[in-house]
């Protein structure tokens, strides 16, 4: 996958590991989640609900 995307608030750059993570916490069994990493800190990973992550993030094309 590895698409770029830009944070719309902080235009820090990201790159899209996975967009079909799913979430097994038992209060949101079955979300599907995004997980990503910003660019330059490869250590971090973070997740995101999918429907949140694309209302915040700008893919780069």
């Amino acid at each position: 996958m590895n698409k770029k995307f830009k944070h719309l608030k902080t235009g820090d750059t990201y790159e899209m590991i996975r967009d079909d993570v799913k979430n097994c916490t038992n209060a949101n069994d079955e979300q599907i989640m995004v997980l990503y990493k910003r660019d330059g800190f490869p250590e971090l990973l973070f997740v995101r609900e999918k429907s949140e992550f694309y209302t915040k993030f700008e893919e780069i094309k």
